[in-house]
């Protein structure tokens, strides 16, 4: 009898780990369709499977030929993983905009934490956590391997971290247990690089973390001389002289709560002085997330490395922290001419990502559309007007029957008692831009929605970078839609091009049915290398085109047969050479002004990160290399340029 007890006891304990380790992978939603690995080379990223990330990395790879990726194979499905970060556990993922797009629908306003912060929305989070959007110069670095590494890791680039702020110091005053003031003849930044050698984490990590943590050091976890008030009514002074300068523990409801329950993790840890909090708090972030498979800034926010567990065991709840953090180690390096060194990069991927890289929470409205809509005016012809008025000025009229194409639709009624549609009118002479008149939602008068105006069907290719899907042709007026990424594939559906700003916009259909214009420049045939325009070197300048490309520096009454214009001689201005007349433009003046200043830096910097979009002789002048793309090289080439490290040249 004892002995059948037993045997039931046993299949008990059995049933209870079972259900207990099957509800765990329920919960957690761990559908994995590929085995969790790491691999050191790109073979396995095929463009089908993992749209763009490749070229992204080559991209990188490129400019920085020092630099190796290692390929996080999650094994997660990309829709789980955004539920996990999102509805499965609301608070897990936080943001501090509290507009509708970018918080969740069921928490909405509530506040968490020191109320401050709000539920992220599914699309704020898939944002953040499609790493096609950050695999640029600037945000590679929040997939830095977080190690140790004595060759880059200097106490000069720590400095640059802390330059500013309230760690730029060459001593560390403080407040002790008794109250007492203390100094450490110490810098903070050789406190953090101290930290770092004793625990083998990456110094840079533990300066921007700490930077990001404190923001202007006037916080209570940090000031030493924190006091509260107990239930009774005493101010209690037992936390004075401890510190936690990585709020480890630091969570609760109410900033009070939040700064006690830090302070007393601090106390219970010991950590009495600035110096011993820095290293305690480098010793857990090694031993706690380093060592857990979480050893990038990207894997410390979001989980998903299966080795270490998955999505609950996070450093921080802010969405956006791992690109800041990694913004401010890359401008260490950045400011110290390190780009170039050897650096290590672990990229997380996932199965089913969407073809399409994940829009930024609001940046497409919904009335913004891209489709065909005739005319049907019972007896004039329809005004198009200059503003989303009646008594807007008339810019232009279509017959009845004309087709048009409408990039806005007006969701509500105006006060003059109709609907104001955005539509693109192309009279033969020219392109008409304006606003019509709808009387009804469904647009039973002056307005029809019709099919689609498809002229082809042929599949083509995003050339070269990464280029913007626009809701109509051309680069003013037009709504962006979508970014989409190099090398992907979609079908041309119209090649009767609309011309504005020097580009043929030819409109064309994603694989999930989304309709918008690129520039034909941007796309060619499946397979094929973008066209290239014919070159002509001489020896102080270039044709391209109808281009006339010259260093800065450069005087046109040099180039013979050259005469400038106008006045400034900058990128964009007219110059005629042999009777013929040529654009300018003069490498590194992205903006025109004929100056290489910090503007045209950002301008490349902008266009690299898809913010906006340099075009046409621009964007030639933002390609200092000449290597057909703007990359992160033309930035740092410009950045030289001005330094006088070293200068443009033809």
């Amino acid at each position: 009898m004892k002995k059948n007890k037993k045997i039931v006891y046993i299949i008990l304990i059995l049933m209870i780990l079972m259900y207990y380790i099957l509800g765990n992978i329920i919960n957690n939603n761990v559908y994995a369709t590929t085995v969790r690995q790491r691999v050191t080379n790109l073979d396995g990223l095929s463009e089908t499977k993992y749209p763009g990330i490749a070229s992204l990395i080559n991209n990188l790879k490129s400019s920085h030929p020092n630099w190796t990726f290692t390929i996080l194979y999650t094994g997660l499905d990309w829709n789980t993983v955004i539920y996990n970060e999102t509805e499965a556990w609301h608070g897990r993922s936080l943001v501090q905009n509290s507009s509708v797009e970018w918080v969740c629908a069921t928490c909405g306003q509530t506040p968490y934490d020191s109320g401050y912060w709000y539920c992220a929305s599914k699309p704020a989070v898939a944002y953040y956590m499609d790493i096609r959007n950050w695999l640029t110069d600037g945000y590679i670095f929040a997939f830095e391997t977080l190690s140790y590494d004595e060759a880059t890791q200097t106490i000069d680039g720590v400095k640059k971290i802390l330059a500013g702020t309230f760690m730029d110091k060459e001593t560390v005053t403080y407040i002790d247990t008794s109250g007492n003031t203390q100094v450490i003849n110490k810098s903070y930044a050789q406190i953090i690089m101290d930290a770092a050698k004793e625990a083998g984490i990456s110094p840079y990590h533990l300066a921007s973390r700490v930077k990001q943590e404190q923001g202007k050091g006037n916080s209570g976890l940090i000031s030493g001389n924190y006091t509260y008030t107990d239930s009774n009514g005493y101010t209690c002074t037992d936390l004075i002289g401890y510190y936690n300068y990585f709020n480890i523990g630091a969570a609760g409801s109410g900033e009070a709560t939040i700064i006690k329950n830090g302070l007393t993790y601090a106390k219970n840890k010991g950590w009495s002085n600035p110096e011993l909090a820095i290293k305690g708090g480098a010793t857990f972030l090694a031993s706690n997330y380093i060592s857990n498979y979480q050893d990038c800034l990207y894997l410390e926010k979001y989980q998903v490395d299966s080795a270490g567990g998955l999505y609950a065991h996070q450093y921080m709840q802010n969405i956006s922290a791992p690109y800041s953090e990694g913004y401010s180690t890359y401008t260490a390096y950045r400011d110290l001419d390190m780009l170039n060194y050897s650096f290590n990069f672990i990229i997380p991927v996932y199965e089913n990502m969407p073809q399409i890289i994940s829009p930024m929470p609001g940046a497409v409205e919904t009335n913004i559309v891209t489709e065909n809509v005739k005319v049907t005016t019972s007896y004039a012809d329809l005004k198009i007007r200059q503003n989303a008025s009646s008594s807007g000025a008339i810019i232009g009229y279509a017959p009845k029957g004309t087709i048009l194409l409408r990039i806005e639709k007006a969701t509500a009624m105006s006060s003059d008692g109709r609907y104001w549609d955005k539509v693109v009118y192309d009279t033969g002479t020219g392109i008409i831009v304006g606003y019509s008149a709808r009387t009804e939602t469904d647009g039973a008068q002056y307005l029809t929605l019709i099919d689609d105006v498809v002229t082809v069907n042929e599949e083509m290719q995003v050339a070269e970078d990464n280029v913007n899907l626009r809701n109509g042709p051309g680069l003013s007026g037009t709504t962006i839609k979508q970014m989409v990424s190099s090398g992907f594939k979609l079908t041309v559906i119209d090649k009767i091009p609309y011309k504005i700003d020097n580009y043929y916009w030819y409109r064309v259909k994603l694989p999930n049915g989304v309709q918008g214009y690129i520039a034909s420049d941007y796309l060619c045939a499946v397979g094929e290398e973008p066209p290239k325009e014919p070159e002509e070197v001489f020896d102080n300048y270039k044709l391209t085109g109808d281009k006339l490309v010259i260093a800065p520096g450069t005087e046109i009454a040099n180039i013979e047969g050259a005469t400038l214009n106008g006045e400034v001689l900058g990128t964009g201005a007219k110059v005629t050479l042999n009777n013929n007349e040529y654009v300018l433009v003069v490498l590194g003046d992205s903006n025109g002004d004929g100056n290489i200043t910090p503007l045209d830096y950002v301008k490349v910097k902008n266009h690299i990160m898809n913010i906006s979009t340099l075009s046409d002789c621009y964007k030639t002048a933002g390609d200092v290399n000449g290597d057909g793309n703007i990359t992160p090289l033309d930035y740092v080439k410009i950045k030289n340029h001005i330094m006088n490290v070293n200068k443009i040249e033809l």
